[in-house]
C-alpha cells in the first residue's frame, strides 16, 4: 500500500518512533503503523475522561451544569488558563470539559478527575475493548517514578472513530463531544501541510476542511487524535510519538512536524487520491 511507504519513509527519518492507526468512515479502510504500541498518552488522555463525563451525565450521575469551585491547591502548570485565575471560581462541568479540550486546561482536567473518578475513567475504556489506555494520575501529580499516562494508536482511533459514528452513549451527546473538539485551539499538527485548509472561517461560510481534535504534547511526546471531513469525506487518525530527540516546546519540534507530514499523507490518501 503506498500510503504504508509513505509512514515507512516519514518514520525511518524520525529520531523517535512513530505510531498511527487511522481510518476513512466512508470505507472503512484501516491504515496501521505501531498501532498497537504503548506510548505517553499526553494531553490525548483528555479525550477518554470527555466521554467519562458525558458518559456520567447520561447515566444521571453527574449534572453538566453542576458547578464546581476552583482552590488554590488544585492549581498546576502547563497549559490552560485556570492557572492564571482566581481561586474561588466556581464553573460548570461543562465549561471545565470545554476548557480541557479547547485549550488543553490541565487544571480543569484535574477538577474533572476529581469528579469522575480516575478507575471510572479506566473501567469504561476497558468496556470499549480499549485496554491499552490507562489513566494512572492526575496532571502534574504523578507519584515520584510512576509511569505516564498512556495509550495507543488504535485506542485513541478506536474511540474517535465511535464517538464520530455517533456509535456510543447518545448521538446527542456524540454531538456535544465532537462541537467541543471541534473547538480546539491547537489543530497545527493536523492542519499544518493541508492544501484545503483555512485556519479563519467567516461567519455564514463553510469551511473547506472541518477537524475535531485533541492533541498532546511533553517532552520527546506529540500526539494527535481527531476526525478530519473535506470534500465529501470523512476519517479518522490518531497519530502518537516517542522518545523524539528533540526536546523543545517549539512549533518547529521534529515530532510535530512528522505528524504534519503524516497527517499531510493520510488526507491525499482518503481525500485527494494522490
Amino acid at each position: 500500500m503506498a500510503i504504508t511507504d509513505d509512514i515507512r519513509a516519514l518514520a525511518e527519518r524520525f529520531s523517535g518512533t512513530l505510531g498511527v492507526w487511522a481510518q476513512s468512515l466512508d470505507t472503512g479502510e484501516t491504515v496501521e503503523w505501531n498501532a498497537e504500541e504503548t506510548f505517553p498518552a499526553a494531553s490525548t488522555i483528555k479525550l477518554p475522561i470527555l466521554y467519562e463525563v458525558y458518559k456520567q451525565a447520561g447515566e444521571g450521575r453527574l449534572d453538566l451544569a453542576e458547578r464546581l469551585v476552583l482552590r488554590a491547591e488544585d492549581i498546576v502548570p502547563g497549559s490552560g488558563v485556570l492557572k492564571d485565575l482566581t481561586p474561588g471560581l466556581a464553573l460548570t462541568v461543562k465549561d471545565l470539559a470545554t476548557l480541557m479540550i479547547t485549550v488543553s486546561d490541565n487544571t480543569a482536567t484535574n477538577l474533572l478527575i476529581d469528579r469522575v473518578g480516575r478507575e471510572a475513567v479506566n473501567d469504561s475504556m476497558r468496556e470499549l475493548g480499549l485496554r491499552g489506555t490507562h489513566l494512572d494520575h492526575k496532571l502534574f501529580r504523578a507519584p515520584e517514578g510512576a509511569p505516564p499516562n498512556r495509550s495507543t494508536p488504535a485506542d485513541l482511533g478506536r474511540l474517535m472513530r465511535l464517538i464520530a459514528a455517533r456509535a456510543v452513549l447518545t448521538p446527542a451527546a456524540c454531538g456535544e463531544m465532537l462541537d467541543i473538539l471541534g473547538r480546539q485551539q491547537y489543530t497545527e499538527q493536523i492542519t499544518r501541510r493541508l492544501p484545503d485548509y483555512d485556519g479563519f472561517v467567516e461567519p455564514g461560510r463553510e469551511p473547506a476542511v472541518r477537524v475535531a481534535s485533541k492533541s498532546g504534547a511533553i517532552r520527546g511526546t506529540r500526539n494527535d487524535v481527531g476526525l478530519v471531513e473535506a470534500r465529501g469525506r470523512r476519517y479518522v487518525l490518531a497519530l502518537m510519538t516517542r522518545g523524539c530527540r528533540d526536546l523543545r516546546f517549539h512549533p518547529d519540534n521534529e515530532a510535530s512536524l512528522l505528524l504534519a507530514d503524516v497527517s499531510a499523507a493520510l488526507y491525499r490518501h482518503f481525500v485527494t487520491g494522490s
